[in-house]
């Protein structure tokens, strides 16, 4: 019986643990880069092609035109993604700032969480690129939070795991064979 109460005191322990982590941290950041031998151009020509996508970002599925034209500041997308079970998640985006080979901002949402990310490129000579994606996030709620907190270690993982899958597409393929018929 011991046990069982001192079971029932851990987990509620544990809870109220998580509801005031989803109360009192609601903001989240993440930062990834990586450094890639290429132009400057031709990291931002990749990384902007959506027929190139699937082949660096992580469960990427499909992306659908709400509004606006390709690289139009405030044009809207939904971002389709694929979970490891299956499950097809949605994702909003609006492009917020773009500017051609030095940065493309967007704000995202979806039912359970909001955010901003802004991607920077910066030639370091005329063969290098520093790539860098800064991202703020929040839940909007507080188990949302909760669970963004113990997660967000995993979130900084997959930008960085993304940013090299978009190197190593780059560095391994020339750029004629960068048309979106590339297979990996």
């Amino acid at each position: 019986m011991k046990v069982l109460k001192y079971g029932f005191i851990f987990i509620g322990t544990l809870f109220l643990i998580l509801v005031a982590i989803g109360i009192f941290k609601r903001d989240f950041d993440s930062k990834a880069s990586v450094t890639i031998e290429a132009p400057v151009q031709q990291v931002f020509a990749v990384y902007n092609n959506p027929l190139l996508l699937n082949h660096w970002l992580a469960e990427f599925h499909s992306l659908e035109n709400v509004s606006g034209s390709l690289n139009e500041v405030g044009s809207e997308w939904t971002m389709n993604y694929k979970s490891a079970e299956g499950n097809l998640i949605k994702m909003q985006h609006t492009l917020t700032s773009y500017v051609a080979n030095q940065q493309v901002g967007y704000d995202y949402a979806n039912e359970w969480l909001t955010g901003q990310t802004m991607v920077t490129f910066e030639a370091v000579d005329d063969k290098t690129t520093n790539v860098t994606m800064v991202q703020q996030y929040s839940g909007k709620g507080i188990v949302q939070n909760a669970i963004l907190f113990l997660i967000q270690g995993s979130i900084e993982e997959v930008n960085q795991d993304n940013l090299e899958k978009l190197k190593k597409l780059i560095e391994g393929t020339s750029p004629d064979e960068l048309n979106g018929e590339v297979d990996y």
